[in-house]
């Protein structure tokens, strides 16, 4: 009789778990619904992934560019040209020019020809001024040169002595044009532009955008 009613019991149960399984709703597929289309015009959206390497944002961008200068002479350009090594790339070479402060020149004013120069020369002589010659200025005038200084407040003292004598003595501010020579170019690894700008006077390599069409070969 027992057995009997563990047997029942178990088949109630078997039957309650067969009910409940089948009332479980039963997953269904999400329905796919299709995009609309875009409007003419309108870009289609892409994945980074989706992208042909060299489609990808950065690819290309490892180069990069410099220059170097202002090299006075051009020994000393060609001496950082071979500064930079072997694995420099797209090297060129350009110029511009500079106005350079020479120092400041003491001198007499314009005179109407070498001899009335050489009188005046004479006469700062007597006086007891030294380190004196007549010479012609950029315009071919003949001046009596007092001589050239770097430092301004020793052309003033020059300047000043003469006066002092009671000679018209001025004082110039000499400038003249000059060449100056630059390097550009491109490293692709970070390792050789450190070593670059090391074999160059301290400053003299700077980052600059690289030009269209380098930086992306």
């Amino acid at each position: 009789m027992l057995r009997l009613m563990v047997l029942i019991l178990l088949a109630c149960n078997l039957l309650l778990v067969g009910l409940h399984v089948a009332s479980a709703p039963h997953d269904r597929p999400e329905p796919v619904i299709d995009a609309p289309p875009l409007p003419p015009g309108v870009p289609e959206l892409q994945l980074v992934d989706e992208l042909a390497p060299e489609d990808r944002p950065g690819f290309g961008d490892a180069r990069q560019c410099f220059s170097a200068g202002p090299f006075e002479t051009v020994p000393t350009l060609v001496r950082a040209r071979e500064a930079l090594g072997p694995a420099v790339q797209d090297i060129t070479e350009r110029q511009s020019e500079a106005l350079v402060e020479l120092g400041y020149w003491v001198a007499l004013p314009p005179m109407a020809d070498f001899a009335e120069a050489g009188k005046a020369m004479q006469g700062l002589q007597k006086a007891g001024l030294q380190d004196m010659a007549v010479v012609t200025d950029e315009t071919g005038e003949f001046r009596v040169s007092l001589g050239y200084f770097l430092e301004e407040a020793n052309a003033r003292r020059r300047r000043d002595h003469a006066r002092s004598l009671g000679f018209e003595a001025e004082t110039r501010l000499q400038r003249e044009t000059q060449l100056r020579y630059w390097l550009d170019y491109a490293f692709t690894d970070d390792a050789l532009a450190d070593r670059a700008a090391s074999a160059l006077p301290a400053g003299q390599q700077r980052s600059i955008p690289c030009p269209e069409g380098v930086a992306s070969q």
